[in-house]
C-alpha cells in the first residue's frame, strides 16, 4: 500500500471510530461500555489500536494519551484531549469526524495552496468550538501542512495573536492570496464572538475555490492593476 492510500485508510479509520464512540456516548453509555460495543464490529485495520485505547482507559488513563502514543494527527488528539478535559467527548468527536470528512469531499484540489489553507481554517474552527484555546489551536492546525505556506502562516498568526493583534488582522496581513470574502467572514465573527461557528464555512467556502483552480485574491487583483 502507498502511503498516501495508507494516510486515507487511516483517515477512514478515525472517521469510522469517532462515529462510533460519539453514537455511544450520546446514548449515555460510559467511555467503557462504549469501547467494548464499538469492539464488536471493528474493522481489523482498528482492532490494536482500539484494544491499547480500551487497555490504557482500564488503568486510568484517557483515550488521547493512547492516541499521542500512536500518532495519531496531532489534530485528533488535541480535540480528544480537550473533550475528555470538558466531559463533552460525545460531540467532540462527531466535529472531528464532520471535519475530517469535509477534508475528504475534494480529492483532486486543482490549486494545492488554497487546500493547504481550508485544511488549517476547517481544523482551527472545529477546535475553536470544541473548546480548545486559540494558541493551541492555530499550532495544531498548522500542523495539517508541514512545509506549506499555509502553515507557516498559521504558525506566525500564533505569534500574532500572542502578542494581542487579532486573528482577522494577522490572516490579512500574512495571507494578501486569499479571497477576499473570507477576511470578510472572519472579521466579522470575530467582533460577534462566533468564531468558532464561522471558519468552517471559511474552509469550506476555499475548499470549493481549490477545486476551482488558481485564486486571484488580493495579491493577484493588485499585481494585474
Amino acid at each position: 500500500m502507498s502511503t498516501k492510500a495508507a494516510a486515507a485508510a487511516n483517515t477512514a479509520d478515525v472517521i469510522w471510530l469517532c462515529r462510533r464512540l460519539a453514537s455511544a456516548l450520546q446514548g449515555g453509555a460510559s467511555i467503557l461500555c462504549a469501547l467494548d460495543a464499538v469492539a464488536q464490529d471493528v474493522p481489523a485495520s482498528l482492532r490494536r489500536p482500539l484494544s491499547s485505547i480500551r487497555d490504557c482507559v482500564c488503568s486510568g488513563g484517557r483515550m488521547s494519551d493512547t492516541m499521542i502514543r500512536l500518532r495519531w494527527p496531532s489534530f485528533v488528539w488535541e480535540m480528544v484531549k480537550n473533550g475528555e478535559s470538558r466531559a463533552d467527548l460525545g460531540p467532540t468527536l462527531t466535529l472531528i469526524a464532520d471535519r475530517l470528512e469535509a477534508e475528504r469531499a475534494i480529492l483532486a484540489p486543482k490549486n494545492r495552496k488554497l487546500y493547504a489553507y481550508a485544511l488549517c481554517f476547517g481544523r482551527l474552527g472545529a477546535m475553536l468550538e470544541a473548546g480548545v484555546p486559540i494558541l493551541a489551536a492555530l499550532e495544531t492546525a498548522a500542523q495539517a501542512v508541514p512545509r506549506s505556506r499555509a502553515h507557516d502562516t498559521f504558525m506566525a498568526a500564533r505569534d500574532a495573536v500572542r502578542q494581542g493583534a487579532d486573528l482577522s488582522y494577522a490572516i490579512q496581513r500574512l495571507a494578501p492570496d486569499l479571497p477576499d470574502m473570507t477576511l470578510e467572514i472572519i472579521r466579522d465573527a470575530e467582533r460577534d464572538g462566533r468564531l468558532g461557528e464561522a471558519l468552517p464555512i471559511v474552509a469550506d467556502y476555499v475548499l470549493d475555490e481549490a477545486a476551482k483552480g488558481p485564486a486571484r485574491g488580493r495579491e493577484q487583483a493588485t499585481q494585474d492593476a
